[in-house]
């Protein structure tokens, strides 16, 4: 049994590609007055006026070149200050060292609940906090289970 071909011969589907090609350029042809028109509408024509026939683009060239200069200061500045904070603080590095754990036994001290209470609070998703006349924490926890 013979498949039948799903694409024609090769010069139908030239054939086929060239056409629809020009049919396009055709189209594009005839709908470039609007497509002009709408430009010019937003804008496009004055781009086209300012920055290419009346040479602006030289002025954005100036700009970039500021603006890079810019950025290029920006950039020497951050990596003087990274050069001045390793050489500073590089070889005795505070900010890296973690604090001891807190057990829960030192969390219900300073909260004023009871270790049951501190343990329910830790397992819980779904809290309730008030707090009392005295600015003692009253705590609803929700079990998950």
């Amino acid at each position: 049994m013979r498949l039948r071909r799903l694409h024609g011969h090769k010069w139908q589907r030239v054939t086929e590609l060239t056409l629809t090609t020009l049919f396009w350029l055709a189209w594009l042809y005839l709908i470039m007055p609007l497509i002009s028109l709408l430009l010019w509408a937003v804008g496009v024509r004055l781009f086209v006026e300012e920055m290419i026939v009346r040479g602006g683009y030289e002025a954005l060239i100036a700009e970039f070149v500021h603006y890079g200069l810019v950025i290029l200061a920006m950039l020497v500045a951050t990596l003087l200050w990274v050069y001045w904070n390793l050489r500073r603080y590089g070889r005795h590095e505070k900010r890296t060292q973690q604090p001891d754990p807190v057990s829960l036994a030192e969390i219900a001290a300073v909260s004023g609940l009871t270790p049951k209470e501190t343990h329910r609070v830790w397992d819980s998703r779904k809290l309730q906090v008030r707090f009392d006349d005295n600015d003692h924490p009253l705590i609803k926890a929700d079990r998950v289970d």
